[in-house]
């Protein structure tokens, strides 16, 4: 029973694949990570990282949203009281100065991205303050990357020219769908004309990069409806696109539990049929795909990259950028320095205590060994480039490729039989329908999955 005749995707496969399974933004994953309180661990890290002439990234976490999308799984607080917003900048501003102390002066800074929450809840005066914390201890790159995730509904053009003009030439704008149905359904009521209206005002300050984001597998979605959603979007025209699968997770998240129905949420095929439906139009109206859920103009960074397999993939998604430490400021923010990760507390009270009193704790910690590094760069590569050279691999690492991953070898001719992967001795190589399930194919490299299944994620479809 095929459910696309064009990349012959079947009811059967699609029931088989659609099983828990992680996003691989890092590896190993978070919920593998050791819970506990590591300050001195973490102070020799950033010590040891400020040793070197390597220019880093900062990431910075504004919890804040003055509505909550039912949708979000996001670490957010809902407020519209300022002086738990000050309290909070006064904490990022002791961590900030924490980190950068322990760095040692003044390190390289080469990316800044503002994410949340809604980083535009923050008023002008309030991003200047951010931005004040970061360049006068940092040394910022002239040519740097600086980046801002904005809700359309709260984003004014004051708050749009000021952070042009500190810098910021990277926007990313929340859609997620413009049927005024699916929006009340996850309580996040945005008209098209504000998206249309906050898109053009960027356009005209002058950024060179926007990208909007999509999420498809919302309740009440179909793929006929969702495909308006597709014909608008590309009207609009953004350089980049993310279209995300909605990770339903009512064990997880209250907000699931309590304001989403399962029954409202698309059926596993219906929800495939969505996806199809977008990587078929963007591919019709000139858009290259990117790993299994972005897209990108050709003349784009991300689609350059593709091309030359210099893409990479981190916390924020896919990337250009490689061998960069990623430094998280900020409640629940994540640091990768290569060999280890750390996050921050989850708990935004905690957190501004903690800071407060110029601590830096961070609650989660995963150091890497090299079997770990290895499997990284192997699930990495597979969600990036869509192939593995297996020379490439041996002749780097000094394995046996197939006999070092035997175990995943043996469901890889699994995926083989069913013409999701490509085998040969040389090289490892999805299909056009083995992309969809990226994520599986990637999960038999995972040996924390092997050793238990006990981890909550959400389903691969």
């Amino acid at each position: 029973m095929p459910l696309s005749a064009e990349l012959e995707v079947t009811l059967e496969m699609v029931k088989r694949y659609n099983r828990p399974g992680p996003r691989y933004t890092s590896y190993p994953t978070v919920p593998t990570w050791k819970e506990g309180e590591f300050s001195e661990d973490y102070a020799t890290c950033l010590h040891e990282e400020g040793q070197n002439d390597q220019p880093i990234s900062l990431y910075v976490h504004i919890p804040f949203c003055r509505q909550l999308c039912t949708f979000c799984g996001c670490n957010k607080f809902i407020t519209n009281k300022q002086e738990i917003v000050e309290r909070y900048l006064t904490s990022l501003d002791h961590e900030i100065s924490g980190v950068a102390e322990r760095l040692g002066s003044p390190k390289k800074l080469a990316e800044v991205h503002f994410g949340g929450g809604t980083p535009t809840f923050l008023n002008p005066h309030q991003i200047e303050m951010v931005v004040e914390m970061i360049v006068s201890r940092f040394d910022v790159q002239n040519d740097g990357e600086w980046a801002f995730e904005a809700d359309p509904r709260v984003t004014t053009m004051k708050q749009l020219e000021v952070l042009f003009e500190l810098g910021f030439r990277r926007v990313s704008f929340g859609v997620q769908d413009l049927d005024p149905a699916i929006q009340r359904a996850i309580n996040r009521n945005q008209t098209v004309e504000q998206s249309w209206k906050t898109l053009e005002t960027a356009r005209l300050l002058g950024y060179k990069s926007i990208n909007l984001d999509l999420v498809y597998g919302l309740p009440l979605q179909t793929h006929h409806g969702f495909r308006k959603t597709l014909e608008e979007v590309n009207k609009m025209r953004p350089d980049r696109l993310a279209v995300y699968s909605f990770a339903y997770l009512p064990g997880m998240f209250k907000t699931h539990q309590r304001a989403i129905r399962e029954k409202d949420l698309p059926t596993p095929e219906e929800k495939i049929q969505i996806y199809l439906e977008a990587i078929s139009f963007f591919a019709e109206v000139g858009y290259v795909m990117i790993g299994m859920d972005h897209y990108a103009l050709p003349e784009d960074e991300l689609a350059i990259a593709l091309k030359n397999r210099t893409l990479h993939r981190n916390f924020m998604g896919y990337t250009t950028l490689h061998n960069m430490v990623q430094i998280g400021a900020g409640v629940s923010a994540i640091s990768d320095f290569g060999d280890s990760y750390w996050q921050n507390p989850k708990d935004l009270d905690l957190y501004m205590e903690e800071t407060s009193d110029n601590k830096l704790i961070p609650r989660r910690k995963m150091c890497l060994d090299k079997e770990d590094q290895l499997r990284r760069k192997v699930i990495e590569t597979l969600m990036c480039h869509g192939e593995i050279s297996i020379p490439d691999f041996e002749s780097r690492y000094q394995i046996d490729f197939r006999n070092h991953f035997e175990q995943a070898w043996t469901k890889l001719e699994q995926f083989a039989e069913e013409g999701l992967v490509s085998l040969s001795s040389q090289k490892i190589d999805l299909t056009p329908v083995g992309m969809l399930f990226t994520r599986n194919i990637a999960m038999p490299f995972d040996r924390y999955l092997e050793e238990g299944g006990s981890l909550q994620f959400s389903k691969t479809i």
